[in-house]
């Protein structure tokens, strides 16, 4: 039952009026059932479990800290992050990347494969109190079309083409909305789940498609201060259309150096330290133990591997990519590292898309030292070989990792097989500026992905015309893979689909276009009066869930 809908207990009978003690008797009454109990009842609003002699803070204005911007400002295509939750999409995901109702309550596809039509709620407005319906939809179509191409602070910005295609859009009644193609699309749900369906009120828009002002949107938080690289401050949507928070406000305060952070959190300046990057393996591993604080878990969208330069020698032989690939234990590497809090990489996509993920076991990374040494051998006649690793020091934002220490350690455990492994650490931009003029051997290399979409993470990993190989030189072209996604891209039954996907994983594994080294975690850390926090795999802390009780 929403909080609106609270009921308080009824007045008395009207003929207790009549009698001097009966108005004693309804005041008393009054003030101990009546206002009280409202009282009562809005201490345990929905979603909120308060433990034996626990009670709800009167002052609900959580404190958090991040390692990032999470508001990109009037001109970015998304204005503030999906972490802050002021906009809601069309469709969301879940931490497996299935597919879940939003603003659309479900989306059908035309047995010719050509017509998507989406099926939008009735029920929803803006936080200004404007309607959410099919117009909206049409608008923010052509709001993503404008920004195509053109940076943001996030994701790397909207690129239309490659996530929508070339639908005619068009409104079929107040909330319906259907996408027309001339080929088959079928993935167009997977493709705009989450970031890529954002929903912005339409009257916000300058001639340009930027913001003339805060950003206004259908989420259970509104924006309403911000200053780069110091703070975002939110508001309750009062007039959201969903449950609403128990939280009334969050300040958002912004510490770029992961130490700074940790201390704010013991200094009792934040609540709690959330999203992408806000907590490091071993900071992790030094509160564990401390009872004032409550560190978890949870699988993002990130993963971390290498790349091979495979447009020039040693890389461009596969069997030295193969050789490198069988000689990590990535179970080892995620221990001794991350102190566990990662996944060991399995495959060339992250596993928690359990839907288009290889399961078999047969075509999954694995570790032996022996195939390992013999491949090399063979491919080298015994002669070692002498590689250049390339890496950056820990960042902000998505570059928050070990990776000097994650160098040391391949140079170490490649050794034995047979590999020289030269340490060469350098700046982001230079390491960018080196990936794209072909100077490199072997780098460690980080994505997130925006998109849970077959086509979107496998293309993106193993497709001959990808940035990865094309622009960064990693050099894997493999026609068979090539056909196999552009075949799954327009294949309309589901099981042959996947199988397709499946396929392509299966080679590009095989002949070592990349090796995976983990599927990352986002570690968060909170005081334990904090309660309903966790982290979704598209990198969105659970704010609308959080609730803060009497610290004891």
């Amino acid at each position: 039952m929403a909080r609106g809908d609270q009921t308080h207990p009824s007045k008395r009978s009207s003929n207790i009026l009549l009698q001097p003690f009966g108005i004693a008797v309804l005041v008393l009454s009054l003030l101990l059932a009546g206002p009280l109990a409202g009282l009562a009842q809005e201490a345990t609003p929905p979603g909120v479990v308060l433990e034996d002699g626990e009670r709800l803070r009167d002052d609900q204005t959580f404190r958090v800290g991040v390692n990032r911007n999470l508001v990109g400002g009037p001109e970015d295509y998304w204005y503030s992050h999906a972490s802050l939750q002021v906009y809601e999409p069309l469709i969301k995901y879940d931490d497996n990347f299935n597919l879940l109702p939003s603003l659309a309550t479900e989306w059908t596809l035309s047995p010719d494969g050509l017509v998507w039509e989406f099926t939008l709620r009735d029920d929803v407005n803006f936080s200004n109190g404007e309607p959410f319906t099919s117009a909206t939809v049409l608008a923010n179509v052509e709001h993503s079309k404008a920004k195509s191409g053109q940076p943001s602070q996030f994701l790397g910005g909207i690129f239309f083409d490659e996530i929508y295609g070339n639908p005619v859009v068009t409104a079929v009644d107040d909330y319906t909305v259907a996408f027309s193609y001339e080929e088959p699309r079928p993935l167009l749900p997977y493709a705009i789940a989450n970031h890529y369906s954002v929903q912005w009120w339409e009257g916000q828009f300058d001639e340009n498609w930027n913001f003339t002002d805060l950003p206004i949107g259908t989420g259970p938080f509104t924006l309403v201060d911000w200053e780069r690289d110091q703070f975002a401050t939110l508001a309750r949507n009062e007039n959201y259309w969903g449950q609403k928070p128990t939280i009334t406000g969050i300040e958002v305060r912004i510490y770029p150096n992961e130490n700074s952070r940790l201390s704010a959190l013991k200094a009792g300046e934040v609540d709690a330290l959330a999203e992408l990057g806000a907590v490091l393996p071993a900071q992790a591993g030094e509160l564990e133990g401390d009872d004032d604080y409550v560190v978890a878990s949870y699988p993002t969208a990130c993963n971390t591997f290498l790349i091979f330069n495979g447009t020039a020698a040693p890389f461009d032989d596969v069997r030295i990519r193969q050789a490198l690939n069988l000689a990590i234990d990535r179970d080892a590497f995620v221990n001794d590292l991350l102190y566990g809090y990662g996944m060991p990489a399995k495959g060339v996509i992250l596993q928690q898309n359990e839907r288009w993920f290889n399961e078999n076991p047969d075509q999954q990374l694995r570790w032996n030292i022996e195939d390992a040494t013999a491949l090399l051998n063979e491919a080298t006649g015994g002669e070692r070989v002498s590689v250049d690793l390339l890496f950056h020091p820990p960042g902000q934002n998505l570059h928050g990792w070990p990776y000097p220490l994650m160098a040391t350690y391949l140079q170490a455990i490649l050794q034995p097989v047979g590999f020289d492994v030269n340490l060469v650490q350098q700046e982001l931009a230079v390491v960018t500026e080196e990936l794209t003029q072909g100077n490199w051997q072997l780098s460690l290399y980080n994505n997130c992905w925006s998109s849970g979409e077959p086509n979107y993470q496998i293309r993106r990993t193993l497709g001959s015309d990808s940035a990865l190989h094309l622009t960064n030189h990693g050099g894997y072209n493999n026609p068979e893979v090539d056909a196999l996604l552009d075949q799954a891209l327009v294949e309309l039954d589901s099981e042959v689909q996947i199988d397709l996907y499946k396929q392509a994983q299966a080679i590009g594994l095989e002949e070592a276009a990349i090796a995976p080294l983990f599927d990352q975690e986002t570690i968060i850390a909170y005081r334990p009066f904090v309660k309903g926090l966790t982290q979704r795999i598209a990198y969105a802390p659970t704010f609308e869930t959080v609730y803060l009780v009497e610290d004891e």
